[in-house]
Parts: C-alpha cells; sequence; structure tokens
C-alpha cells in the first residue's frame, strides 16, 4: 500500500522536499546576517580588559602608547615597569622597600598597583591586530580603544576615551599615574608619596620639592593634581605640530601639568570620564587636563621638580620621579644604576641642562614660573 502511495505521488513529493530544502537555507541566511549584525553593534568603544587585578587596583599607570611601539612598551615592562614589586601591603598599609628579587626571580606581583598600555585600534591592519592581541595574551596589561583612530591630533581625545575606562573598571582606584611611552618612571616611590602624603602633599620631606595652591587644612582636599606646572605657555597660532585652531579662552594656556608623567586623583578621573561628551579637546592632552579640571573646587594643585616632564629632559638628578623624552638605551642605563646602587642612584652622572622653577601661586599665571628653585 505505501509503495504504491509513494509511486502515485513521487513527483508531487520531490517538489515537496525540494521547497523544503531552500526554505531552510534561506531561514539559515537571515540568521547568520542577524548575528553578524547583533554582533557588530554589541562590539564597544574599548576593550573590556579581563585582568585578574582590575578589583584591587588602587594606583594606576596609564601609559599612552602607540600600536607600533611594542619595543618601548617590553622596556617598560623590563626595566621601571619592575618597580611595582619594590611595593607590598603590611597589616593594611602600603610599604617600600628595594626588592632586589625581582630582578633574580618573579615574585608576586602586588594587586593594588598595575600598568596599563593605552592603544587606539580603529583602522588598524588585521596583521597589527594579531600582533597586539598576541601581546596582550602575554601580558594582560592593555587596553584597547576601538573607536579611536591612534594620532597625535587624537591623544586629549584618548585620554578623555582612557579616563571612561579607568571609572568604568576600577572600582577601588584612587590615584592615577600618566606618562608617555619614552617616560622613565619612580611608581615605587609616586605611590609612596601619594600613600603617605596625599592629597594635602604637605610632609616636611616633600616640601624641599613642591609648590602648591594654598588649601584649607579643615578638611582633605577634593582632589590632587600634580606635576610640573606652567601657567605661562602661549598659544601657538601658526604652524607646527601644536598649531592650535580652537583656542579662546584667554591670552595664554590655563596653568597645567606637563604631559610628560603627572598625577591626578579618582575625583578627576571620574569627572572627566563622567562628562567626557561635554569636554573641548585642544591641541595638546595636557593643555586639555589643564582646561578641564580649571573649575573644579578643591583641587590640590601641586608643582613638584621631582617630575622632569617638559618637551626635553632638563637632564638627570637622582631625586626625580618621572624623565621624560628617553630612549631605550636611556631606560637601560638608569635601571641598571638603580639596580647597582639598590634604588639610592638614577643617574650614573648627575647632570642638568636647565634649572626648575618654583611656581609661584599667588602671582597671575603669566607671571608664575620666573624663580628658579633652590633645594631648601
Amino acid at each position: 500500500m505505501v509503495a504504491v502511495f509513494l509511486k502515485r505521488y513521487r513527483s508531487m513529493i520531490r517538489v515537496s522536499v525540494f521547497f523544503f530544502c531552500v526554505g531552510c537555507g534561506v531561514t539559515l541566511c537571515f540568521l547568520r546576517i542577524s548575528c553578524a549584525k547583533t554582533s557588530e553593534s554589541a562590539l564597544p568603544n574599548f576593550k573590556r580588559q579581563v585582568v585578574n587585578y582590575d578589583d584591587f587596583v588602587e594606583f594606576a599607570v596609564l601609559v599612552l602608547t602607540n600600536p607600533d611601539n611594542a619595543n618601548k612598551r617590553n622596556v617598560i615592562r623590563n626595566t621601571w615597569g619592575k618597580f611595582v614589586y619594590n611595593l607590598y601591603m603590611q597589616n593594611g598599609e602600603i610599604m617600600y622597600k628595594w626588592n632586589h628579587s625581582w630582578t633574580e626571580k618573579r615574585s608576586s606581583r602586588p594587586k593594588f598597583v598595575q600598568v596599563y598600555f593605552v592603544i587606539g585600534t580603529k583602522g588598524l591592519s588585521s596583521e597589527k591586530w594579531d600582533k597586539l592581541e598576541m601581546e596582550d595574551s602575554r601580558n594582560k596589561d592593555m587596553v584597547f580603544l576601538n573607536d579611536l583612530t591612534d594620532t597625535y591630533e587624537n591623544l586629549a581625545l584618548k585620554v578623555k576615551l582612557s579616563f571612561q575606562w579607568f571609572n568604568d573598571n576600577l572600582d577601588n582606584l584612587k590615584y592615577l599615574i600618566k606618562c608617555d611611552d619614552d617616560s622613565f618612571v619612580r611608581i615605587d616611590l609616586i605611590v609612596k608619596d601619594l600613600e603617605a602624603s596625599a592629597p594635602l602633599m604637605n610632609s616636611d620631606m616633600l616640601s624641599k620639592y613642591v609648590t602648591q595652591k594654598n588649601q584649607k587644612v579643615t578638611s582633605p582636599s577634593k582632589g590632587l593634581y600634580w606635576g610640573y606646572m606652567n601657567g605661562r605657555a602661549q598659544i601657538n597660532r601658526y604652524s607646527g605640530k601644536w598649531l592650535e585652531h580652537d583656542w579662546f579662552l584667554c591670552d595664554y594656556y590655563l596653568p597645567y601639568a606637563l604631559g610628560g608623567g603627572y598625577v591626578v586623583s579618582r575625583s578627576i578621573v571620574d569627572f572627566i570620564g563622567k562628562n567626557a561628551d561635554l569636554l573641548s579637546c585642544y591641541r595638546s592632552e595636557d593643555v586639555s587636563m589643564g582646561v578641564w579640571t580649571a573649575p573644579l573646587d578643591g583641587i590640590n594643585r601641586v608643582h613638584d621638580i621631582r617630575f622632569d616632564t617638559e618637551w626635553k629632559s632638563r637632564g638627570c638628578l637622582n631625586h626625580m620621579l618621572v624623565r621624560h623624552k628617553q630612549n631605550t638605551q636611556d631606560m637601560f642605563q638608569m635601571y641598571k644604576t638603580l639596580v647597582d646602587s639598590e634604588g639610592k642612584i638614577l643617574c650614573k652622572t648627575e647632570t642638568y641642562y636647565d634649572t626648575p622653577y618654583d611656581y609661584d601661586w599667588k602671582q597671575r599665571p603669566s607671571r608664575c614660573c620666573n624663580e628658579p628653585h633652590l633645594l631648601k
């Protein structure tokens, strides 16, 4: 009976099977398109880094770096990036001790401090993407900003997006150290000073290095902005990479910490991260930071001669916390000198090409920086 049925309706069955298969194929095709669109639209503005330590980080180091600068990043990881091992927790307090063991074997990295290399990845080739992801898989210390093309013109925007990332991802952050990938940074000593004196920064030990805007001691500062300050920088309206088209606020740039390295508190990170869409970007990221923080009440602005962070280095002195414009050979030399001296000597030979100045907070900004610093 079944055989007779199949024989009689064979053509109809073949046609039904054919259209069934076509329908399944079309359905699967639309499913693939729908999934692809969903995946693309769900792409975040930045890669949410899965780092085991993020939940514990109190002190973060933001290193602005270019996709092509893998060599510089590796030099940092193998020189001043190791200084995190000089910090440890004891009875709930962060302590400092020069620890030579990290030059011999891998010590346990403290959870409360972490270095992050931030890169804009928009428009990168698949080859460069693969290299960056491989680098990150080995080191777990990179943040990728997927909506940012990594150019000098976008540096201020890069800082804003970075602050958004830190605000969203580091719940326990207290202070952020911003630097460039050509800066040599004593992150161990910076954290030591922050833990001992921030946000007022008024200890006797610091007094010979810093000048600061007067603060009411009755209430601790609502924030800290610490670096090598400048209030007399004139606007470049003519040529070069610092050519400024959009500045209109006054005849000089507003006071700001020079961008080779500075420190800001969580309150500033939060403010910029949450209001990034409302903040204007200027040609230089450090100038932009000065504008963004200018209206904030209660920020303790601290000028410190130990930050050698100008467009060219002032030289090398052993007390320096940040040295900008350093090549890889310079970094290895300073690292070796510190290791050989158990952390006491930074410079093989102390030299200086330009005398640092004290910032006079009582003068108008254009006259801020005329007095040479004399060690007290």
